[in-house]
C-alpha cells in the first residue's frame, strides 16, 4: 500500500506544556519545572487517514481529490490509489471533503480542479466504459487521523432482456432476433445524482440473441448499456431511451420496441418482450 505525504504551506500550531498535581503540605518538589515548549509550527507531525472505498464493482484504481470543507473549498491535495484502500497523510487535522473517481481511463488535470465546484465540469463518455469495472464516483468527509469509508456508485445503466415470448400462431418462428437501444445517453456528468439529460443520443450496437424464438419463451439475458436519462417529459430535444428488438417472421422484418423512462443513475432494468404479428413492419 502506498503512502502519500504532502507538505502544506500552512500548518496548524501545536501547543505543548506540562502540569503537575501537588497533594499536600509535605509534598515539596525542589526540581525546576519542566520547560514549556514555545508555540510554533511543527512540520514533522502528520495525521494519517485510511480511506476505504466501498463499491459493488471492482475498484482497479482511484483518483482522490481532497478539498477544504470551508470557504471556497480549495483543493488541498490529490492522490492516486491502486485499489480500494489508500493511506493518506495530512499535515493538519482539519476536516476535508474527498471526491473520488474510480476506474477512469484518464488522469485528472488537477490544475483545472482547484475548487470543489469545478467538479461540475467533468464528463465521461459511454464508449470509454469498461462494463466489468465501470467508472464510479463518490463524495465523502475525511478527518485526518481517523479512518473513513466512502461509498462509490456507477454511472453506467444496464438494460437486461430477460425474456422473449413468441405469440404468433402456429409454428411461426421469430428468426435472427437482434436487439439494441435507441436514444441511449452517451455522455454524462460524473458527480450528479439525478437530473440527467440526453447529452449525446446514440443507437447502440445491435446484439444478436442466441437463438430464434419459437414456441417456448427464451431467457437470453442479453445486456445493453447506456447512461442515465431521467428528466421528466421526454421530447424531441431530450428523447426517451428505447429498446428495439428486430426479427424476421413470415418473410418480413418486424420490430418490437418499448420506452425505458426514466433511467436512473446506475440502474438495472429488466425487460420482457412479447412478439406479435402486429409488431411494426420494416418496409
Amino acid at each position: 500500500m502506498k503512502t502519500h505525504t504532502i507538505i502544506l504551506l500552512t500548518l496548524l500550531p501545536l501547543l505543548a506544556g506540562a502540569c503537575r498535581l501537588y497533594g499536600g503540605k509535605e509534598q515539596i518538589n525542589l526540581e525546576p519545572p519542566e520547560p514549556v515548549q514555545p508555540v510554533g509550527q511543527d512540520s514533522t507531525r502528520t495525521f494519517t487517514a485510511k480511506v476505504t472505498l466501498e463499491a459493488d464493482y471492482p475498484v482497479r484504481d482511484a483518483q482522490i481529490l481532497f478539498y477544504r470543507s470551508d470557504g471556497l473549498k480549495d483543493l488541498v491535495m490529490a492522490v492516486n490509489s491502486d485499489g480500494a484502500v489508500a493511506d493518506v497523510e495530512f499535515t493538519d487535522s482539519l476536516p476535508k471533503t474527498a471526491a473520488v473517481i474510480a476506474n477512469s481511463k484518464y488522469r485528472l488535470n488537477t490544475a483545472a480542479l482547484g475548487h470543489f465546484d469545478s467538479l461540475d465540469q467533468l464528463v465521461y463518455r459511454l464508449e470509454d466504459e469498461d462494463t466489468q469495472a465501470p467508472l464510479m464516483t463518490g463524495i465523502g468527509s475525511v478527518t485526518p487521523g481517523e479512518n473513513c469509508r466512502i461509498r462509490l456508485s456507477p454511472l453506467l445503466c444496464t438494460v437486461v432482456l430477460s425474456e422473449v415470448t413468441n405469440l404468433y400462431e402456429g409454428d411461426t418462428l421469430a428468426e435472427d432476433p437482434r436487439v439494441w437501444l435507441e436514444n441511449a445517453n452517451g455522455e454524462t456528468a460524473l458527480f450528479k445524482a439525478s437530473g440527467f439529460p440526453v447529452r449525446d443520443p446514440q443507437r447502440t450496437k445491435a446484439v444478436r440473441l442466441p437463438s430464434d424464438i419459437g414456441l417456448y419463451t427464451q431467457r437470453p439475458g442479453t445486456r445493453l448499456y447506456c447512461y442515465p436519462n431521467d428528466l421528466p417529459n421526454p421530447n424531441p430535444g431530450n428523447p426517451a431511451t428505447e429498446i428495439v428488438l428486430q426479427y424476421e417472421a413470415n418473410g418480413e422484418t418486424h420490430s418490437w420496441r418499448s420506452t425505458l423512462h426514466p433511467i436512473k443513475r446506475g440502474e438495472t432494468i429488466l425487460v420482457q418482450a412479447e412478439l406479435r404479428p402486429c409488431d411494426e413492419v420494416q418496409r
